[in-house]
């Protein structure tokens, strides 16, 4: 082999050396690229099912909140009646202790 023929091999070794770093550069390239996209993609998938899980949690919270509220809106309300109902019944007492006083002072005056 000639020297010119040597060096025009090394020179396609060489250009066949950096077409195949290029190629794998893009390959890289698209590699990491894809892999970002992926990621993106998990990270939006993952920020969806936690706003679903919130708003369920949400919704468990205002649910038990209301079932609390009303618990004690019918315990208010029991004390409630429970009180009115001693006050009618205490009325009457309370009108014939004011009656009898009033007659006493009215006597006595």
């Amino acid at each position: 082999m000639e020297r010119t023929e040597i060096l025009e091999k090394i020179k396609e070794a060489e250009r066949k050396v950096e077409e195949d770093i290029k190629k794998a550069e893009e390959e890289k390239k698209k590699i990491i690229n894809e892999a970002k996209m992926k990621a993106r993609q998990i990270i939006e998938d993952a920020e969806k099912e936690a706003e679903k899980i919130k708003a369920e949690i949400i919704e468990k919270a205002k649910a038990e909140i209301e079932k609390e509220k009303q618990e004690i809106k019918n315990s208010l309300s029991k004390e409630v009646s429970e009180v009115e109902s001693k006050g009618k019944a205490n009325l009457q007492n309370a009108v014939e202790f004011l009656y009898k006083e009033f007659i006493g002072m009215i006597e006595y005056a």
